[in-house]
């Protein structure tokens, strides 16, 4: 720890003394061993004298701080667009109604448990192909709609929520996402290119009586749907929900409301065991 205090005296005398840091003595003031460096300057008959006290340690070494979240086990970028986990599509089921203005799709993938990931965080996907510019293709994020166990229970797969992008831009031409259409459109076997797993900002709270409220439109319900799984429908030895959980959710039409078989599970249970969960389901649409 580097340390410097400084003084300014002004005397009146005829003598001019100066002494060396060597011999001067410890300054009581200094809670750390210190040197003193004493100067004096005679001018027009007035000596001053200016005292410096300099710490003789050494500055300490910074400690490297370990990311709270490393130390929670959270893993993120274990695979990367050059070197991306390739997995197996296992299931790809449309989840809105035929009248739904638009199509969204669950779909899982087999990672053999090579793609570690909690509750709150995100996947990339490479779609097959290359851009205009003859590159492959970007990487799209899409937030995990399983629990870290996954939809079969065996923690060795991932589930996305995924709507199709299909739209007319300015010159009446049909566009359709590239990424959005890839998934959409695979079939089982196929295979996919998977990064991350990310994010550390979203993560489920770990306190089992904590109040969660949850607030999602669309496709928005997805790291939801991961936090319901895990609360409600999964038996864990260290972990049991017995807080409050909101969910807030908000979809264009009936129609299109995802996973209603989540909240239909656990609010048609007694009313025993509702007054137990505390999970409360409020749902936003037009029709």
């Amino acid at each position: 720890m580097a340390a410097v205090t400084a003084a300014a005296v002004s005397l009146r005398a005829a003598t001019t003394t100066s002494t060396s840091p060597s011999s001067a003595p410890q300054h009581s003031h200094c809670s750390f061993p210190c040197a003193a460096r004493t100067t004096a300057v005679f001018r027009r008959g007035v000596l001053t004298v200016r005292a410096q006290a300099v710490s003789t340690d050494a500055a300490p070494v910074k400690e490297k701080k370990v990311s709270k979240k490393q130390e929670e086990g959270v893993v993120t970028n274990k695979f990367r667009p050059k070197e991306p986990y390739v997995g197996k599509c296992l299931l790809n089921t449309k989840i809105t109604a035929d009248d739904a203005p638009g199509e969204t799709w669950h779909m899982v993938f087999s990672t053999d448990g090579e793609v570690p990931y909690k509750e709150g965080q995100s996947i990339g996907v490479v779609a097959d192909g290359q851009d205009k510019n003859g590159k492959p293709h970007k990487l799209r994020l899409y937030s995990i709609a399983s629990s870290a166990l996954g939809d079969f229970g065996d923690a060795k797969t991932v589930s996305l929520c995924v709507k199709r992008l299909v739209y007319t831009n300015d010159a009446g031409e049909v566009v359709k996402g590239v990424c959005s259409n890839f998934l959409c459109d695979l079939k089982p076997g196929a295979d996919v290119n998977i990064t991350g797993p990310v994010g550390k900002e979203m993560l489920m709270p770990k306190d089992p009586n904590a109040t969660i409220i949850m607030l999602a439109t669309g496709t928005g319900i997805a790291p939801f749907r991961s936090f319901l799984w895990k609360m409600f429908f999964e038996k864990y030895e260290d972990y049991k929900f017995n807080g409050l959980a909101w969910l807030f959710l908000g979809v264009p039409t009936s129609s299109s409301l995802l996973y209603p078989e989540v909240g239909t599970s656990i609010t048609s249970r007694s009313l025993h065991e509702i007054f137990l969960s505390k999970c409360y389901f409020i749902v936003s649409c037009d029709t």
